[in-house]
C-alpha cells in the first residue's frame, strides 16, 4: 500500500479521541485491527460501513482507499476493487490517495478487463488532475501502452510508447521501458530483423543502466553478445550469487512503545553477531531508562522519543561499525539492503502498518522473495518483493522517533572494532543517563526536570472543576506516558548499582533513582485518585501538582549527581 503512511497522522489522531471517538473513528479503529490481524473480509466490511455511513468524515477516503486495496490483493475482486478506486477518485478528489487510486485502476483496466481505451481515458484524466507529476504521467503512459500491447494493439502500442518518449524524455526509467516495448511491438508486427536491433542497441546506448538495456541485450542474444546458452547460465548463476538468506537470526518480542520496540529488535541483531545483551542493558546504554518527556497533547512521546539515533549510539558504545541508508523509493533503497544481505548483515527497517521494526534476513532473486522476521514469530516471514516494498513504503518517512524523516531508513551492523568491556559500558551508560537527565526539551515537548515542571503547572491547571479536558490530559499522560515509562525507567536502577563499584562519586545514585521512581509512582497514584474524587478532587489536585514539582527536584539533583560523576 503505496499511500498508506498518510493514514499515520489519522491514527495518532484517533488515540488522542479515544475517550470520545465518533462512530466513524470506531469504525475505522475496528478495521484496522481486523487488518492487522489479518481477517480481510471482516476489515473491509467495516471500511465499506464507515463510507456508506458517513462519507464526510475525514477518515472516509482513507476508508476507501484500504477497502479497494483489499478487494483487490486480498479477497481477489478486482472488478469491485476498480468500483471503489473510482469512487475514491470522483468524490474526494482532494485525498492525497487520488493519484494512486487512479493508477490502480488503470491496472485494473489493463491487466482484468484489458480494456486499452478505458486505461487511455484514465491516464487522460490522471494528467488532468496532477499535470505537474510527469513522472506520474510518464507510468500512466506506459499502462496505456501496455494495454495496447498486451490485447497485440501493437501498432497502436508502439505509437503510445513513441509518444512517451517524445513528451517524458526527463522520465529515464520509463522513457526505457517504453523504447524496450516499441521494440517488442515492432517486431511483433513483422519489420526486418536488422530495423528491430537497431532499436535494441539504442536502448542499450541510450539507457545502458536500466533493466530494459539488459532486456534489449538478451532479446538481441548471441549474435552480439556470447551464445545464448553461456549468457543464460552467466545469468542464472548471478541470481544464485545475489541470493541470500542469513540463518540464525533470533526472534524478537513486541513492545509497548517504538524505541522499545527498535530496542528488541537491535538486540535480535546483535545475538546474530554473538553479541548478546539484555534488553536492559541495551534501555541503559540509550538513555531510554532516563528519558521523560511530558506533552499532554501526545502521551505517546513518552514512549517514542529519544534524543540521539538509536541504533547508531548503541552500535557504537557496543564497538560496532555500521551502515545506515535511506532512499527517495523502496525500490532504489532496496538494493542497498540487498547489498547487506550478501555481506552476511541483517537489516532493520520500519514496516508495515501498524509499523514495527524487522529484521530483513535474505532475499531470493530467483523467486523475487524477501524474508524477513517481526516481532513474536519463531521463524521468518516471506513476502514477494513487491509486497514486501510496498509495506516498507506505508512505515517510511512518517515521523518515526527512531529513524526520524528519513525516507526508507535502514540499519545493519557491519565490522566489529572493539569489545568493551563491562565498566566501559557502564560508564557509556552513565554519560548518556547524564546527558538525557539535563535535557530540556525532546520532540517538541519539556524534558527532564522541565517535563516534571510542566506537569506539575499542568496539575495546577486541573484545579478548577470545570477543566475536565485538562483533567482528562493528566490522566491520558499517566496511562500511556508515565506508567510504561516507569517500566523502563527500572533498568536504570539496575545500571546505576553497577556504578557504583567502578564510578567515583556514584555510591547513592541507584538509591537516589529509586526514590525518584518511587516518587513518580506517586505522581500517577494522586493522579487517579484526583481523577476518582468527584467534588471533592480539587486539594487532590493540588497534592499531584506538588508532588510532580517534588520529584522535579529529585529529577535535578540526580542528575547534576550524574553530570558530576561522569565528568559533565
Amino acid at each position: 500500500m503505496r499511500r498508506l503512511t498518510a493514514a499515520l497522522g489519522v491514527l495518532l489522531a484517533l488515540a488522542l479521541l479515544a475517550g470520545c471517538s465518533s462512530r466513524a473513528e470506531r469504525l475505522y479503529r475496528r478495521a484496522e485491527a481486523f487488518l492487522a490481524q489479518g481477517q480481510f473480509q471482516m476489515a473491509a466490511d467495516e471500511y465499506r460501513r464507515l463510507v456508506e455511513e458517513d462519507p464526510r468524515s475525514p477518515l472516509a477516503d482513507d476508508a476507501l482507499y484500504k477497502l479497494a486495496y483489499i478487494l483487490a490483493e486480498e479477497t481477489d475482486a478486482p472488478g469491485a476493487a476498480l468500483v471503489q478506486y473510482r469512487a475514491l477518485a470522483d468524490n474526494y478528489p482532494s485525498s492525497p490517495y487520488a493519484d494512486d487510486a487512479l493508477m490502480r485502476a488503470m491496472a485494473i483496466q489493463r491487466r482484468v478487463l484489458k480494456e486499452p481505451a478505458a486505461v487511455r481515458a484514465t491516464y487522460e484524466e490522471l494528467c488532468r488532475r496532477f499535470a505537474a507529476r510527469r513522472d506520474l504521467c510518464a507510468r500512466g503512459l506506459l499502462e496505456v501502452a501496455w494495454a495496447q500491447f498486451e490485447t497485440e494493439g501493437y501498432e497502436q502500442a508502439a505509437a503510445v510508447a513513441g509518444e512517451l518518449t517524445a513528451q517524458y524524455g526527463d522520465q529515464t526509467s520509463e522513457c526505457a521501458q517504453a523504447a524496450l516495448l516499441q521494440a517488442r511491438a515492432r517486431k511483433r508486427l513483422g519489420d526486418e530483423p536488422t530495423q528491430v536491433e537497431q532499436l535494441y542497441e539504442e536502448i542499450i546506448a541510450r539507457y545502458p543502466d536500466t533493466h530494459a538495456a539488459v532486456a534489449a541485450k538478451r532479446e538481441l542474444g548471441y549474435s552480439f553478445y556470447e551464445r545464448r546458452e553461456e549468457q543464460e547460465e552467466q545469468q542464472q548463476a548471478e541470481v544464485r550469487r545475489r541470493s541470500r538468506t542469513i540463518a540464525g537470526v533470533p526472534a524478537h518480542a513486541s513492545q509497548r512503545g517504538e524505541v522499545l520496540q527498535a530496542l528488541a529488535a537491535l538486540r535480535s541483531a546483535l545475538a546474530q553477531r554473538g553479541e548478546n545483551r539484555s534488553l536492559d542493558t541495551l534501555i541503559a546504554l540509550s538513555g531510554a531508562a532516563f528519558t521523560v518527556v511530558f506533552d499532554p497533547d501526545r502521551p505517546w512521546l513518552a514512549r517514542s522519543v529519544i534524543d540521539v539515533k538509536l541504533f547508531e549510539s548503541v552500535a557504537e558504545a557496543l564497538g560496532f561499525a555500521y551502515n545506515v541508508w535511506s532512499g527517495p523509493s523502496a525500490e532504489q533503497a532496496f538494493e542497498s539492503v540487498h547489498q547487506a544481505l550478501l555481506q552476511g548483515h541483517p537489516v532493520l527497517v520500519l514496516y508495515g502498518s501498524p509499523r514495527r521494526w524487522v529484521l530483513v534476513t535474505g532475499y531470493d532473486m530467483a523467486e523475487d522473495r524477501v524474508y524477513f522476521m517481526p516481532p513474536d514469530r519463531d521463524d521468518y516471514a516471506a513476502a514477494s518483493k513487491a509486497s514486501f516494498l510496498a509495506h516498507w513504503a506505508e512505515a517510511s518517512g512518517s515521523g518515526s522517533g527512531v529513524a526520524g524523516a528519513e525516507s526508507f531508513y535502514q540499519f545493519s551492523l557491519s565490522a566489529r572494532m572493539s569489545r568493551p568491556d563491562s565498566t566501559a559500558l557502564t560508564e557509556t551508560s552513565v554519560r548518556r543517563a547524564a546527558r538525557v537527565m539535563r535535557a530540556t526539551s525532546l520532540g517538541g515537548a519539556p524534558a527532564g526536570e522541565e517535563a516534571w515542571q510542566a506537569l506539575g503547572a499542568h496539575l495546577e491547571a486541573c484545579v478548577p472543576p470545570e477543566a475536565t479536558d485538562r483533567r482528562d490530559q493528566a490522566s491520558r499522560w499517566v496511562a500511556d506516558g508515565l506508567k510504561p515509562w516507569l517500566s523502563v525507567a527500572e533498568a536504570g536502577t539496575a545500571m546505576l548499582r553497577q556504578a557504583a563499584e567502578a564510578i567515583e562519586g556514584m555510591s547513592d545514585a541507584a538509591e537516589r533513582h529509586e526514590e525518584l521512581l518511587t516518587e513518580a509512582r506517586l505522581v500517577a497514584q494522586k493522579i487517579d485518585e484526583a481523577r476518582a474524587a468527584g467534588d471533592e478532587a480539587a486539594p487532590k489536585w493540588e497534592a499531584a501538582a506538588a508532588q510532580a514539582n517534588y520529584v522535579a527536584a529529585l529529577h535535578a539533583r540526580l542528575a547534576r549527581q550524574l553530570a558530576d560523576a561522569s565528568g559533565g
